[in-house]
């Protein structure tokens, strides 16, 4: 029970922040990104901090969940909510397809692997007609509790973070358990992990899916909270950050160091509504120095 209050009182604070009477609406959507990037970097955290197989192509499975949920909600009239299991089975069977082959890989071919595929898919998702090519798929209906829709950034923040804390327990319980062990042997390598009796092929693929399942969940809310999906969210440069945050963050998920990551994305957006008000004539509103933000011991 002591392992889990830290996450108790997380998930409390999490619940009040929209309450802070004056917060802007900026935070609010700031912190919904926040938790978008938070399921994936758990699924890399569990991929590549404790597994130690690197994956610069994650934000491809985003893709996957968020271009399934797109085609059948505006194309074929699901709800959002049935539009969840299939974008998880899609991200799923994608993991599938492309872990049978990248597991078997190693050292820097492992890497460059992902970064192939994760391009691949990047220009497939904006080659594709019925995806919208490079414009995307927009008017995407948003998630909806009966007659309550989930429009305002207040409302889908709940959403996101419930998701976010229930795959991070389930994260835990699963490292806590028998395959959770055998994950954790992976990182010392194949020829001691089999040594012990693990599946190394078997338990590779198996973190690889549970990863790339827990980006397809980020891509399903990403979609119903933008309401729309285009290729660009999901290329190599996200991948690439997603890949950032998990080495930020640690495989232990200490606070200091993602408080620490929180606070560099939210100078990243200031720094990119500056550059758009210097476009704009808006030099007042410009940083006037280079602001340099230590990494925590």
């Amino acid at each position: 029970m002591a392992e889990r209050l830290p996450v108790v009182v997380f998930a409390l604070v999490m619940a009040a922040i929209p309450f802070i009477p004056g917060i802007p609406p900026f935070w609010i959507v700031l912190l919904d990104n926040i938790g978008l990037s938070a399921l994936v970097a758990m699924g890399l955290v569990l991929l590549t901090g404790v597994g130690g197989l690197t994956s610069f192509g994650q934000a491809a499975f985003c893709g996957f969940g968020a271009y399934t949920t797109a085609v059948l909600t505006t194309a074929y009239g699901f709800s959002p909510w049935l539009t969840l299991p299939l974008s998880l089975i899609v991200s799923g069977i994608a993991a599938v397809a492309l872990g049978l082959i990248t597991v078997r890989l190693s050292g820097h071919y492992l890497p460059l692997g992902t970064i192939a595929w994760g391009l691949g898919l990047f220009y497939l998702f904006s080659k594709l007609e019925f995806l919208g090519r490079n414009d995307g798929i927009s008017g995407i209906p948003p998630l909806a509790i009966g007659s309550f829709k989930l429009i305002d950034p207040a409302a889908i923040y709940f959403a996101i973070w419930i998701a976010v804390i229930l795959c991070a327990v389930l994260t835990m319980n699963l490292l806590d358990s028998r395959t959770g062990r055998a994950i954790r042997a992976l990182r010392r390598g194949h020829v001691a992990a089999e040594a012990f009796g693990v599946r190394t092929p078997r338990t590779k693929l198996l973190v690889f899916i549970y990863a790339a399942v827990l980006a397809g969940l980020s891509g399903w809310l990403y979609a119903h909270f933008q309401r729309a999906a285009n290729p660009t969210p999901f290329g190599a440069q996200a991948g690439i950050e997603y890949l950032f945050i998990a080495v930020v963050g640690g495989a232990a998920m200490d606070g200091p160091r993602h408080i620490w990551w929180n606070f560099v994305s939210s100078r990243k957006e200031r720094i990119e509504q500056a550059k758009a008000d210097w476009k704009a004539g808006r030099f007042d509103t410009v940083p006037g120095e280079t602001e340099f933000i230590p990494l925590p011991d």
